[in-house]
């Protein structure tokens, strides 16, 4: 009979123990790593067709935010909505909504993004395969995207049917700002720099106003709870009337107008802040910020006659050049005359006003293309150029992609 002698049952003893330290180091090195850089989603792993795919949350759970949100009472959650009107039917995202969602993601990094969607299972899954078309496809499979199922509210709270759709989201906007706060943005809103120091203010609750004076909703951030949203909440089912704005920007005028300057319930921010574009079709609203100009000799502008894809892109670097900055800046601006009206430098975001057809059809214009930006013939593309040339020299996109995504 064989006997191990002492000191070899020593040495394994010890031996075992060391492979157990080892595990939980590792463990806890793990999600050391987790916690500190788990937040931020590098877009370098977004692939198309996408390899990632997002997490089904039918049941929405009020959050301490503040546990996951760097301490803001703003937390860093992004929240887009998007309802169909027969939720068997399948989505139809175009470029603009991708640009949308990568670049809140490149410029604010957000703990979560919440897609509220009425959408069943059978169209998700059509979806994310592909069967939808490429944007509709890389939305889906954005890597730290959370499906919330909703139901539409019919009804408001004064008993009138709501039979819109754009006015059901509304009501479910509110109602998911203030059970769990963050930031909402429509999808024709297009980050264009980091809003970390307006969640970071102190302010419970910051909007902005639109041309006129009015507050637009398409940009909202709010902690969960704050006096605004619940007012917002409240007075929209009493205020409802059928009518486009009055249960929302009707009422969250009338809120501002109490509410800012109480503590730090409200901010209210300029209108360039987060929609410089006024609503109308003229040089100053829609008409003015999509139309196209003549190509140059490259010095602003793309011209893609002959391009392939696989040729590099410039990023127009020297025209960040000047230091606009100091008070006595000789020269601001460094673009072709037609922008000269149109910088964004003190916008957060471009909330960019879908456009009708006539004012694309006007100017020989389709839809929102990769081409159309890459091009840089008119003001939109200017100002979204730098997250599209982003995806194109990633591989996302190709100057040949269609606005829809399907060839």
């Amino acid at each position: 009979m064989l006997t191990k002698h002492p000191m070899s049952i020593t040495g394994a003893i010890a031996t075992h123990r060391r492979y157990i330290l080892l595990a939980l180091t590792s463990f806890v090195l793990f999600w050391v790593i987790l916690y500190s850089y788990g937040d931020r989603i590098d877009l370098a792993s977004i692939h198309y067709p996408g390899s990632h795919h997002p997490k089904e949350n039918n049941t929405l759970i009020t959050i301490d935010a503040t546990k996951e949100s760097d301490g803001a009472l703003i937390p860093n959650y992004l929240h887009l909505i998007y309802a169909l009107k027969d939720p068997k039917s399948s989505f139809n995202f175009h470029f603009k909504d991708y640009l949308s969602l990568y670049g809140a993601q490149h410029h604010w990094h957000p703990d979560r993004v919440y897609l509220h969607t009425n959408a069943d299972k059978e169209a998700l899954d059509r979806g994310r395969a592909g069967e939808s078309g490429k944007w509709t496809q890389l939305i889906l499979n954005h890597p730290n995207l959370i499906i919330h199922n909703i139901e539409l509210q019919e009804t408001a709270g004064n008993g009138l049917t709501i039979q819109r759709m754009e006015a059901q989201t509304d009501f479910v906007r509110a109602k998911v700002l203030n059970d769990i706060g963050g930031y909402y943005i429509d999808f024709d809103v297009h980050a264009l720099r980091d809003i970390t120091p307006l969640r970071h203010s102190g302010y419970k609750a910051v909007v902005g106003i639109e041309a006129g004076g009015a507050v637009n909703l398409g940009v909202l951030l709010t902690a969960p709870r704050s006096q605004m949203i619940k007012q917002w909440v409240e007075g929209m089912n009493a205020a409802f009337d059928g009518s486009y704005v009055q249960h929302a920007n009707g009422v969250c005028s009338k809120i501002r107008d109490h509410l800012e300057g109480v503590d730090s319930e409200l901010l209210v921010v300029n209108q360039g802040s987060f929609h410089p574009v006024e609503w109308s079709d003229g040089d100053k609203g829609k008409r003015g910020l999509f139309r196209n100009y003549d190509l140059d000799d490259g010095t602003f502008t793309n011209n893609l006659t002959s391009f392939t894809d696989g040729d590099p892109l410039p990023d127009f670097a020297a025209e960040q050049d000047v230091d606009h900055t100091m008070w006595n800046a000789a020269d601001s601006y460094k673009g072709p005359e037609w922008a000269k009206e149109w910088l964004w430098t003190k916008s957060y975001t471009l909330h960019a006003f879908r456009p009708h057809t006539d004012v694309f059809d006007s100017f020989g214009l389709e839809h929102i293309s990769p081409r159309y930006v890459l091009e840089r013939r008119s003001n939109y593309a200017r100002a979204v150029y730098p997250m599209a040339l982003d995806m194109y020299r990633r591989g996302i996109i190709s100057v040949h992609d269609t606005y829809t995504g399907v060839p």
